[in-house]
Parts: structure tokens; C-alpha cells; sequence
């Protein structure tokens, strides 16, 4: 297809003066179009007070293209809200990524789940001797406050007043045994939440394994079906 000299001319000619008037347009006189609470459209090249939080369009005053869409403004329980909103949503992010790298560090540890199950088991075993060393350790100290405690009652049965010491001395294994009761409960409420987090790290653990098993697959060519032999 043939173009004269003259009409390529214009056209280069317009492709250059539309950016420029475009750009006088947005720098020459400005509308502003807002709807008030009438529901009704108003316009007007100076902004009255009332309609600064209301969203608006600021438009060219000359070509009527839009040059800029202003948002209303948030109230301020709206601000709260959204900074909550916002809040929630970068912790979420955050507790994703994390479980995303707990995944990757478990995958990469254990390259099965019998050396998973084993990691657990031995740390379970070492939780079940440190629960066993506490309980040796509360029989020996209820002998002791046992033994206290009847000489303490055999002074008193025989019309002797207990010594500072010995009452000294049945506070302290008193307290010592009170001790060791409080370490039990918290080695056996370890004990138990080691089990609980075991099994759903287990758990997960066949999860990402049988994800990255159907990736594979999805990913490895078919093995085409050996030919048949030649007839003869």
C-alpha cells in the first residue's frame, strides 16, 4: 500500500501533538465532580470544603478526560479497621512463609519417615529416663520426709517438744518433695505434648512426602511399552 508524502506527514505530526496536548491538558484548568449526600453530581473548578473527604474525579477543564480518581476518605474507625486488617494480613504472610521454611527444613532432615519416627522416639525415650530419674528422686525424698515425721510424732507422743531443727528440717523436705512433685507434672506434660507434636509432625511429614511424589510423577515422562518381538 502506497502513503503520499502528505499523509504520512500528518500522521507524524499527530502522533507528536497528541502526548503534548495531553500533557497541557493535564496541566491546564481543573473540574472537580463529586456526588453530595443528595445523590446528585456536582462540578465545579474550585473544591468547597464540604466535598474534601467525598471521592471525587478531577478532570481536564478543557478536554474533560479524567485526569485523577480521589477515594473518599476513611473514617476513623475505618482507618482502625483497615491497619487491623493489614496487621492480620502481614502476620498471616508471615506464619505462611514460616510454615513454607518448617517444611522445607523437615523435608530436607529426614530423608524418610522411619528416621523421623526414630528422632522422636529418642527424644521421648530421653524425656521417659529424666521422668524416671524425678520419680527415684521423690521416693527417696518421701522416705526422708516420712522418717521426719515420725520422730517429730514420737517426741510428741512421749511429752517432748519437737526441736527447732527437726521442724526446720520437715519444712525443707516438705518443700523439696512439693518441688519435685511440680517438676513431674511438667516432665509428664512435656512427655505427653512431645507425643501429640510427633504425630502431627508425622503426620504433615506424608503429607509434603506424597506432594512431592504426585509432583514427580506428574512431571516424568510415560516409559513407552516395549515392541513386540519380530515374526518371523
Amino acid at each position: 500500500m502506497n502513503i503520499s508524502r502528505n499523509a504520512l506527514a500528518v500522521a507524524i505530526v499527530l502522533l507528536i501533538a497528541t502526548p503534548i496536548a495531553l500533557a497541557q491538558s493535564s496541566t491546564g484548568p481543573k473540574l472537580y465532580r463529586w456526588v453530595g449526600p443528595d445523590g446528585k453530581a456536582h462540578y465545579s473548578d474550585d473544591l468547597p470544603p464540604e466535598a474534601l473527604n467525598q471521592a471525587r474525579q478531577e478532570l481536564s477543564a478543557k478536554s474533560g478526560i479524567t485526569l485523577k480518581q480521589v477515594d473518599r476518605a476513611l473514617t476513623a474507625e475505618e482507618h482502625v479497621a483497615a491497619q487491623t486488617k493489614a496487621d492480620a494480613d502481614a502476620k498471616a504472610d508471615e506464619a505462611i512463609q514460616k510454615a513454607k521454611q518448617s517444611d522445607q527444613v523437615l523435608m530436607s532432615s529426614y530423608p524418610s519417615e522411619a528416621e523421623l519416627k526414630r528422632a522422636y522416639d529418642d527424644r521421648i525415650q530421653q524425656q521417659a529416663e529424666s521422668l524416671k530419674t524425678i520419680r527415684i528422686g521423690m521416693d527417696s525424698q518421701q522416705q526422708n520426709l516420712t522418717s521426719l515425721l515420725n520422730a517429730a510424732s514420737n517426741l510428741e507422743l512421749s511429752g517432748k517438744p519437737v526441736t527447732s531443727d527437726l521442724a526446720k528440717s520437715v519444712a525443707i523436705a516438705h518443700e523439696q518433695m512439693l518441688q519435685q512433685q511440680q517438676s513431674q507434672m511438667r516432665m509428664e506434660a512435656q512427655s505427653a505434648s512431645l507425643r501429640l507434636e510427633g504425630e502431627a509432625v508425622i503426620t504433615r511429614y506424608r503429607t509434603l512426602r506424597a506432594a512431592a511424589e504426585a509432583a514427580r510423577a506428574s512431571t516424568t515422562p510415560a516409559t513407552p511399552p516395549p515392541s513386540g518381538s519380530p515374526k518371523g
